[in-house]
Order: structure tokens, then C-alpha cells, then sequence
């Protein structure tokens, strides 16, 4: 059997992919993983839509996907899986593809909640476990941050890395490993450090703050720890700003990057220039 694969280009993207590989198991006789993001999806899709045709089933994990790109994708060998609020608003636009979308705490878990059946070993199931904590941020237990640490550590294309590490699902980590958790944490905590800010963006409260590394995790800490709709990572060094959103947030944030920062980006993340015009709607901010 051939599989098409394109997943978030985040830890539980990663994981979902690897789920799908031991799905299929033995009967995989290619196994293609394309890491993408809902904003470079549609580029990516495309430019491998000839090849397409020569796999079996095409899968599509963890992207919430806009309603132009559900016209792309929606055929009938594509299998649509994905946990994201907003996506599952969508679910009645595809007609052709199989669709497993619906709020989830992660679609790794997701996946193993649809296919029940697949008989998983408790490597398989701890490993599911860490990433569905950390991917719903529950943070129960401290390998949750180190597999995400290691799977930031990787070069692209980082999900067949994952997969080839942690394709007999979680076991101890080696001393390279480690000392990649170690750098990661000490980094993102570096930039926790810095000054918080709160305010509002119509009917949507915002946390704000600095910031050069590991953006996305600490946009997603602070949104979590300030129970925020929004957050916004100002990095000074490249004068940037990324915005993210709340897993419960109907706010679609590429419309912020757009009209603020002159940028772009996916409803749930996106980016864009740090102007002045972001800057006068942001003075008003608390620490």
C-alpha cells in the first residue's frame, strides 16, 4: 500500500504521522511524509498534485484547514483527520473525502480513539499519552516537554526523524537527546523572564510579550497561564510579531497579522512586520 502523508510541522503532527505508519504496518509498500503548516498547505498540496494519483490513500493530520483549501483536498481517496475547533465548523463543505474532524485534546489521540481496534504496545501508548499532554497543554508529565524539546531540536524534515527515533513508540533518551532537552528548556525559560503584558483587541483578551526563541511555545504558555484569547510574541530582533491563539478562540489571527502588521499567516497562527500601527493599538497594554 502507498501513503500520502501531510501533517502540522509540530510535535503532534508528527505524532499523528506516526500513528498512521503503524496503521498500516506491513502492508506499506511507500510511505511519503510532507511537514507543512495551514499557511504553506495549498503550496505544498499543489505542487505535488501529479504524483498524487499514485497513492492508495492520502492523509491530511492536524490542519485546520480554510474552506478554499477543503475544496482542494476533498476527494476521495484523501482522509481528513484534525481536532481544531474551527475546522469541525467546516466539517459539511467536503463531500468526497473521509473526514475524522472533531474537537480533540490532540489528533494523535484522536486517531487512537477512531481506530480502536489497532492493538498498540505501552511504548505506543506512553508516547500517545506525552503528546496529547502536551498538545492540550495539560502538562501532567515532564516528558511531555522533553519529547517536544527533542522534536524542535530536529532538522527539517522533522517528521521522518520523529518517526525513525520513535518508531517503536517512547523508550529512554539518549545522551544527545538530553542535552538537547536541556538546551531547549534552558532557553525558553530565558524568555519567559521577560515582562507580560494584558489587554483587549475588541471582545478578545490579549497577552503580549518578548521574545527571540521558541516562539510558538511561549505564545502558548502565556495564552495558558494568563487564560488569554490571544498571544503576541514581539521579537525585537528581527523585528516581528507572531500571533496565536486559544484552542477555544474563534478569532482568525492571520486577519490581525494582516491589518497590523502588514504580514499574513493560518487562523490560528500567523505573522507579519512590527509596525506603528501595532505599536499605537498596543501602548494601551498593562503590564
Amino acid at each position: 500500500m502507498k501513503i500520502l502523508v501531510f501533517t502540522d510541522n509540530d510535535l503532534d503532527g508528527a505524532g499523528s504521522a506516526l500513528f498512521i505508519k503503524w496503521l498500516f504496518n506491513h502492508k506499506l509498500s511507500l510511505f511519503t511524509v510532507v511537514d507543512t503548516t495551514e499557511a504553506t498547505f495549498t503550496n505544498d498540496f499543489k505542487s505535488r498534485e501529479e504524483l498524487i494519483g499514485i497513492y492508495d490513500r492520502v492523509f491530511i493530520l492536524d490542519l485546520d484547514l480554510t474552506e478554499k483549501q477543503i475544496k482542494l483536498v476533498d476527494q476521495q481517496h484523501v482522509v481528513v483527520v484534525d481536532h481544531h475547533i474551527p475546522h469541525s465548523r467546516k466539517i459539511e463543505s467536503y463531500n468526497k473525502a473521509k473526514v475524522v474532524v472533531k474537537e480533540h485534546s490532540s489528533c494523535i489521540d484522536l486517531l487512537r480513539c477512531k481506530f480502536n481496534k489497532l492493538e498498540l504496545t505501552p511504548a505506543q501508548e506512553e508516547i500517545i499519552k506525552f503528546i496529547d499532554d502536551y498538545d492540550s497543554y495539560t502538562l501532567k508529565y515532564g516528558d511531555s516537554l522533553k519529547l517536544n524539546a527533542i522534536h524542535r531540536t530536529f532538522n527539517n524534515p522533522k517528521t521522518e526523524k520523529f518517526i525513525e527515533a520513535f518508531e517503536a513508540g517512547f523508550r529512554p533518551y539518549t545522551i544527545h537527546e538530553k542535552n538537547g532537552i536541556k538546551l531547549f528548556i534552558s532557553k525558553f525559560k530565558e524568555q519567559l523572564q521577560n515582562q507580560v503584558y494584558r489587554g483587549r483587541i475588541k471582545e478578545y483578551s490579549v497577552v503580549s510579550i518578548m521574545a527571540n526563541y521558541a516562539i510558538s511555545e511561549v505564545a502558548r504558555f502565556t495564552i495558558n497561564k494568563y487564560n488569554a484569547d490571544i498571544g503576541i510574541v514581539v521579537n525585537i530582533d528581527t523585528q516581528t510579531v507572531s500571533f496565536r491563539k486559544s484552542k477555544t478562540c474563534d478569532a482568525d489571527v492571520s486577519i490581525l497579522a494582516k491589518t497590523l502588521c502588514n504580514g499574513g499567516g493560518s487562523a490560528s497562527a500567523a505573522g507579519g512586520h512590527l509596525t506603528k500601527m501595532f505599536a499605537n493599538l498596543t501602548k494601551n497594554f498593562i503590564a
